[in-house]
């Protein structure tokens, strides 16, 4: 299982979506011949797709440093990108935000982040990360851009969108780029994705 990471200030902020296996690859050395049509490649790609929200677990996934809120920001300035993120979530309907003076400090303020009860439902904890956030949305696969085979996998270039998702919160319907690989076990005649398939997250 791969998870690929962009670079970030301080705490996540949006600037791009990655996409993290979601099989388990059986070790194989066996060549393997792929000829499935674009069809049913974004059949096969959206049909995991829909296994993961079927489980109840959305797609689009937010990460924030702290591991609870309530988030607070003490510079704006300084810590520029978590703040923005912070007010987009606020826009979109997910957090509250109540601005306070620092202690006895008459010229700063800090500014205070809590879950509205929409924010509440969508909020995920990960423990062993140290870290929290939101997990929304709904990955709809509108086509195949590209099919590369190779000795023993083969590679899916798909176009996609995700759906369901507050409206404040980035562009709707914004036409996005992945590539999956997948490779087939002859023992078990099963259909693996390696990478390419399962949350996207924010980082």
């Amino acid at each position: 299982m791969e998870i690929k990471k962009y670079s970030l200030s301080v705490m996540a902020t949006i600037i791009a979506l990655t996409l993290t296996g979601c099989d388990i690859k059986p070790q194989q050395k066996q060549s393997v011949t792929f000829n499935l049509t674009e069809q049913q490649w974004q059949n096969e790609i959206q049909q995991r797709f829909d296994t993961i929200n079927g489980n109840g677990e959305p797609i689009n996934c937010i990460l924030l440093l702290k591991t609870n809120p309530p988030y607070y920001i003490f510079d704006r300035y300084k810590n520029s990108n978590e703040f923005k993120l912070l007010q987009r979530l606020t826009e979109a309907g997910l957090l509250t935000e109540q601005i306070d003076i620092y202690k006895n400090s008459q010229d700063k303020n800090v500014y205070i982040y809590n879950l509205t009860e929409e924010g509440k439902k969508h909020h995920r904890i990960w423990p062993n990360i140290s870290q929290s956030g939101f997990c929304l949305g709904k990955v709809i696969v509108k086509s195949i851009t590209q099919i590369t085979p190779h000795n023993s996998y083969v590679e899916i270039k798909y176009q996609y969108i995700i759906d369901k998702l507050p409206p404040k919160l980035e562009p709707q319907n914004q036409l996005k780029t992945n590539t999956a690989r997948f490779s087939y076990d002859e023992q078990t005649k099963q259909l693996y994705s390696e990478w390419g398939i399962g949350l996207i997250v924010n980082m």
